[in-house]
């Protein structure tokens, strides 16, 4: 699209070829320049859209990069239940990590961390609304498994999804996430202390 083609607005309510625009710039903008190098006026000018329009839809430019990981992390959230909590956290977190590894996700979510760092409002909707819909399947996994009796009576559900986090977190943000092999030793290891006796 030209500059200065500017697309039209419908106020309020997304203009779905707009809206699509913006998040396929902010992709390119992330995958070429980096976190850093992303703007609102840097997506605007590549998409065709008006900063008060990207400004109307995201608060910031972390909430637009928080959609892209949203719209682009589908494939996470299809899942067949295995029927026990090792297959499960096991095809969970690989499937993850391939996803981190070969699309926009794993930069947009290093870049919604590294945002939160920086800004309280970017952090309070992190803790609040991102990482909600992110735990939700992974509890569903848990919730799962203690029904099943996979897990021991007092097992803090909340906790082990703090070390589950964890763990990825930290792989992503210090890019180890090629050590595939690491992801079943680490389900081992978190079982062994959290499983019915």
């Amino acid at each position: 699209m030209s500059q200065n083609t500017i697309r039209s607005s419908t106020g309020a309510a997304r203009n779905p070829q707009t809206h699509q625009a913006i998040l396929a710039s902010t992709i390119e903008i992330l995958k070429e320049v980096g976190y850093c190098g992303i703007s609102i006026e840097s997506v605007a000018r590549r998409a065709g859209a008006s900063k008060p329009t990207i400004y109307r839809w995201w608060p910031n430019k972390a909430a637009l990069i928080a959609e892209v990981y949203e719209s682009e992390s589908g494939q996470v959230r299809q899942f067949p239940e295995c029927g026990s909590l090792r297959e499960d956290l096991s095809f969970l977190l690989h499937n993850l990590w391939r996803v981190w590894r070969s699309s926009i996700c794993g930069e947009a979510f290093r870049s919604v961390i590294a945002e939160a760092q920086l800004d309280p409002q970017t952090l309070m909707q992190m803790k609040n609304e991102f990482m909600g819909r992110r735990r939700e399947l992974p509890r569903q996994l848990l919730e799962s498994a203690e029904r099943r009796g996979e897990l021991a009576a007092d097992a803090d559900l909340e906790l082990l999804l703090d070390m589950i986090f964890g763990f990825c977190w930290y792989r992503l943000l210090t890019d180890q996430l090629d050590a595939e092999r690491d992801i079943d030793a680490f389900i081992g290891m978190l079982l062994s202390g959290a499983a019915a006796r």
